[in-house]
């Protein structure tokens, strides 16, 4: 019987897509006449739901977005993510977490579509079918809130308390500490190391994830 639930984000923790997403954002700022540097596409749009940030684009425009626009650069992104590659260990670590006999499943603020896309062509989705893959379309508030993380556990029959979450954003991290749950930041050169202040502990190789949640469990 399995002992607790692994809950991996799926952006910079399984797919390698944030950077590809950084320089898409950085496309659509630029075209809307914004001048962002990297560093503050990364803190306004990395972690969180599409829904939430196309509001905050909006506001950063200080007006509606056109529609057509719009679904101009959703088409970029999804182009983008030809170039989609898994993150180093990540596929160990979820293998690691299955043989150590935890339960696991995705939770991610993409929309469901782009979610199972992303699994598809990284070869993940064999390991991470669809009872296990939760989006944040199918809550009322994206991360930071801590609601994707909430239905993730409940569907799987899990009390937060016997969660950890596996996150690489500064919404991910408070969302996993808002939901109750055990937090595992996944620090890479895409991430401030600002970000990962109150996760219980912060890892460099995903590979290491299932050492890590045995330890914050067993505590």
């Amino acid at each position: 019987m399995a002992t607790g639930l692994v809950v991996f984000d799926c952006d910079g923790v399984l797919v390698d897509s944030e950077r590809l997403n950084v320089r898409t954002w950085g496309r659509m700022t630029t075209d809307l006449g914004l001048r962002l540097t990297p560093a503050e596409i990364i803190d306004t749009f990395v972690g969180k739901a599409y829904a939430d940030n196309r509001l905050t684009l909006a506001a950063l425009k200080g007006s509606p977005l056109d529609p057509d626009w719009e679904r101009r650069f959703r088409t970029e992104f999804r182009a983008s993510h030809d170039e989609l590659e898994i993150v180093a260990g990540a596929r160990e670590a979820v293998e690691g977490c299955l043989a150590a006999g935890y339960d696991i499943c995705v939770a991610s603020g993409s929309l469901r579509r782009a979610l199972e896309y992303k699994l598809e062509a990284t070869g993940l989705a064999d390991l991470l079918p669809e009872e296990l893959r939760f989006s944040s379309q199918e809550v009322e508030r994206g991360k930071p809130a801590p609601d994707v993380f909430l239905h993730a556990a409940s569907a799987m029959g899990y009390a937060p308390h016997r969660c950890v979450v596996v996150e690489d954003s500064l919404a991910g991290i408070e969302a996993g500490r808002a939901a109750g749950m055990h937090v595992i930041g996944y620090e890479s050169d895409m991430t401030p190391h600002a970000w990962f202040a109150d996760a219980d502990l912060v890892l460099t190789d995903m590979a290491r994830v299932p050492a890590a949640v045995t330890g914050l469990l067993a505590g």
